[in-house]
């Protein structure tokens, strides 16, 4: 059985566990604590295992990428061309993300008490403490300690240092990348674990809160597609348009397997190869420009994640309470739009990044809150994103590609459903 298959029969038995030990609970009908302590633990383990990955896997994403787009022939108009071009879609992104958080408030109504141990962590930051934040003095104590920011600062200097290093620096960088490499083989085997942690959580959660849970839940799946969906049609769809001057309708036709593939294997990585060939043969770009745009976005550009990241982290802010000030959106911001640039396009990598981006705004991450609710629909989210994680790449490719007359147009537009 597949795993996303294994992990909605987790989500589905989780919903209809948690129900009814909320009911038996709730009408003194039977003494459940061991069955939560269980669950508690089971959920805990999961969540734990998640928070090993961030911080090594973090670093290693971006010296990799940052040694990478540092290559003087990537850095070339067409590289920067890219790069620009994912950079803002995925700021809009987020954008979109937030207002509708703040719109619809999903979160609103959960009143999750803050955690006793987190209480001491949100107080007020001032701009230059927290600039001053950033610079780690121990880089050792920053992974240690889960300062996510300061990792971040950290990798950004290495890279650097490892680029200008030269030929002295290629061996430290394939150390990076065979790291990397290995936590993405380590997040797979940590992803099996998935169907009974997304149980133990979704149970937990809903046999705590009961159907006052669901609400939200349903609210924060609505606004993710909402968002999404602008993505895709509007921001996506303008580009073509205005800065491509193509018509719409052929793109969505010639990328109608790489759509399918991505929403129902939830990976962006895994349906490279079919984007690959949806952007060539269908929409008509250059074998050069499909080659290096598509390869590079799908590493370093992550719309759907960064959605799914701010409506996040939006919603946990809601559910406690917790007012965000704009230092914190800003924070937001930054830190979404890195570690969207640093997620791997599997399945399970939004949950290792929302720890991130938590960490960042000083807001809990707690298996009996909102958390847990969030990691037992993730996969749900994931499948739409992963669909506007594909689509943004292959726009960029099609976008580039007519800036630099390397476009068929005639192939484009004999893009057919049929094809």
């Amino acid at each position: 059985m597949k795993l996303w298959i294994k992990i909605l029969i987790g989500l589905a038995l989780g919903l209809v566990t948690g129900l009814i030990m909320y009911i038996l609970d709730h009408y003194d009908i039977a003494q459940l604590e061991g069955v939560k302590d269980v669950l508690h633990t089971v959920g805990q383990a999961f969540i734990n295992l998640l928070k090993m990955l961030v911080g090594i896997m973090l670093f290693s994403s971006l010296v990799s990428g940052i040694c990478h787009l540092h290559d003087p022939k990537k850095l070339s108009r067409i590289g920067l061309r890219t790069i620009g071009f994912y950079i803002v879609t995925t700021l809009i992104a987020i954008g979109i993300g937030v207002v509708l958080a703040m719109v619809f408030k999903p979160g609103n109504g959960l009143n999750y008490a803050i955690p006793a141990d987190f209480i001491g962590k949100t107080q007020k930051v001032e701009i230059l403490d927290f600039l001053l934040f950033l610079i780690p003095a121990n880089p050792f104590a920053a992974f240690a300690e889960g300062n996510i920011l300061q990792v971040i600062v950290f990798a950004i200097f290495f890279a650097v240092a490892v680029t200008l290093s030269g030929e002295k620096g290629k061996p430290v960088l394939r150390l990076i990348e065979s790291i990397l490499e290995t936590m993405y083989t380590l997040t797979h085997f940590i992803m099996k674990f998935a169907p009974y942690g997304v149980f133990a959580l979704i149970a937990i959660a809903l046999g705590t809160m009961g159907f006052d849970a669901v609400v939200p839940l349903l609210k924060f799946l609505m606004c993710n597609y909402i968002a999404c969906l602008i993505q895709i049609f509007l921001v996506f769809g303008l580009s073509l348009r205005l800065l491509a001057g193509l018509e719409i309708a052929p793109f969505f036709k010639g990328m109608k397997d790489a759509i399918v593939l991505a929403f129902s294997t939830n990976s962006s990585t895994a349906t490279l190869p079919v984007t690959l060939e949806c952007t060539r043969d269908h929409l008509g770009v250059s074998e050069d420009i499909s080659g290096f745009v598509v390869s590079l976005g799908s590493t370093i550009n992550m719309n759907g994640a960064a959605i799914g990241q701010a409506i996040s982290a939006i919603f946990i802010a809601q559910a406690y309470g917790i007012e965000l000030s704009v230092l914190k959106i800003g924070i937001l911001f930054f830190v979404a739009l890195v570690s969207a640039v640093g997620a791997a396009g599997i399945p399970g990598t939004g949950l290792i990044m929302l720890s991130v981006v938590l960490n960042a705004m000083g807001l809990p991450l707690d298996p009996l809150g909102a958390f847990a609710l969030i990691a037992g629909v993730d996969r749900l989210r994931e499948m739409v994103s992963s669909v506007v994680n594909i689509l943004g790449d292959a726009v960029a490719a099609v976008f580039i590609a007519t800036k630099e007359k390397q476009l068929d147009t005639k192939k484009y537009h004999h893009a057919t459903w049929l094809e």
